[in-house]
């Protein structure tokens, strides 16, 4: 996962704790539009190269620096000399001009870095926020040290219905002054988005991945793994949909060729437990004798791990799947119904700051006819290149116990594995 500085943002609508002074550590570069960054001085031409401490490497055009505060010891041995640089200043007592009055939500990290931008949710132990000079990115709440935003947002505590208004989140508090003003520890805080239950362009994320890979000479090959995922989030809601497609052709024969569409709707109760109200998937391989497949279920889950750089959730409920054979041998139905009952599992954990592991698996148990017991799991290893950029290398391993037997009397294999390697683009 990623791992920013943060923002400060000191007045709110209202009710705001007083100034916190600052240390700066190392040289601090604040920008025309009051994002604050800390690090290093890297070089200084007609840009400013700045290494921030969690933000990686910033190029930044003067024309867009407000002030540049460097430490002692790059004032001694490398002063500035052009007319047109910025003031260079050790005052630590510091806050971002226009902090509650120019529309913006504000963060401040831990590193005592600012950003300015638009805060998108909170929710999982993550701040999703957009960024004005580094787009958009996904901070651990646990860095985070205040949160302050603009306009009134609805927010989501444990066993209590949401609250609507605007948010200061200060150290271990969590402020929301509404019609009812309310305060409580940051520990029962669920969640934050702009829009609650609302239309919001703002409460959708979503991430593409695309992996290809072709061969020739004596044989020619050509695979395309696809990945894509849209969610919608409120402070207690998630609905998510999931694309996972794998193509492979092998001197003139497709090999592989199997599309799954996912879409899951949990709402979260407190810390521990959601449910979810909705689960349907489409599933099609011909290869293995599947025109399509349908599932439908419904059921409980619970937080087994919820906290910062750690989740995992478990779920499980019954549900219906009906499945429509590509052939059969004569005599034989080309479909199956059936009730079904449905295990999930959702894991995830951050490795290094860059480094992310991923695993997602799905058991579904039916009558024999239909397959007696499927089993579905996606491994991943995200690796973040590039603020929206990712390597993503996934292990994807689909079983079927019960294979229909074709027309021709041929029985397909039970198990599919495959490896991917391809580059993902979150938005």
């Amino acid at each position: 996962m990623k791992r920013y500085p943060a923002i400060l943002m000191l007045v709110a609508a209202g009710f705001v704790p007083g100034m916190l002074p600052m240390s700066a550590r190392g040289d601090v570069l604040t920008g025309t539009n009051g994002e604050r960054f800390v690090g290093t001085i890297i070089e200084e031409s007609t840009n400013v190269v700045f290494q921030s401490e969690v933000g990686g490497r910033l190029t930044i055009p003067f024309a867009k620096i407000r002030e540049i505060q460097r430490s002692a010891a790059v004032e001694a041995t490398n002063p500035p000399s052009a007319s047109n640089r910025q003031p260079v200043t050790n005052n630590t007592s510091w806050e971002p001009p226009g902090v509650g009055t120019d529309g913006s939500d504000w963060v401040q990290l831990k590193s005592s870095e600012w950003l300015r931008g638009q805060l998108k949710y909170i929710q999982n132990k993550e701040v999703e926020f957009d960024s004005d000079e580094m787009e958009q990115q996904t901070l651990k709440l646990k860095d985070v040290s205040q949160v302050f935003t603009a306009h009134r947002v609805f927010t989501q505590f444990a066993d209590r219905p949401p609250a609507y208004g605007k948010v200061v989140i200060s150290n271990d508090l969590v402020m929301v002054n509404g019609d009812e003003p309310l305060s409580l520890s940051r520990d029962q805080l669920i969640g934050i988005t702009p829009s609650g239950g609302r239309t919001g362009i703002r409460d959708w994320s979503g991430s593409f991945n695309l992996g290809l890979s072709v061969q020739s000479g004596n044989n020619h090959q050509t695979t395309v793994t696809t990945q894509a995922e849209l969610a919608r989030r409120t402070p207690n809601t998630t609905l998510d949909f999931n694309y996972l497609g794998n193509y492979s052709e092998a001197n003139g024969v497709e090999n592989a060729n199997n599309n799954r569409v996912n879409s899951t709707y949990d709402v979260r109760l407190n810390k521990d437990w959601f449910i979810r109200l909705m689960s349907l998937e489409y599933y099609q391989d011909p290869l293995a004798n599947i025109a399509y497949r349908l599932t439908a279920d419904a059921g409980a889950g619970y937080y087994i791990f919820d906290r910062t750089g750690l989740d995992w959730m478990v779920s499980t409920g019954p549900g219906y799947q009906y499945t429509r054979f590509s052939t059969v041998e004569s005599g034989e139905s080309d479909n199956a119904t059936t009730p079904a009952w449905v295990i999930g599992s959702n894991f995830k954990q951050d490795i290094t700051p860059r480094l992310t592991f991923i695993q997602s698996w799905q058991s579904i148990f039916v009558k024999k006819e239909a397959g007696q017991y499927t089993h579905h799991t996606v491994s991943t290893l995200e690796f973040e290149i590039k603020r929206h950029l990712n390597l993503d290398v996934s292990l994807v391993w689909d079983y079927l116990n019960s294979p229909q037997v074709k027309s021709d009397g041929t029985v397909p294999q039970k198990n599919d594995i495959y490896l991917t390697v391809g580059l993902g683009l979150r938005f």
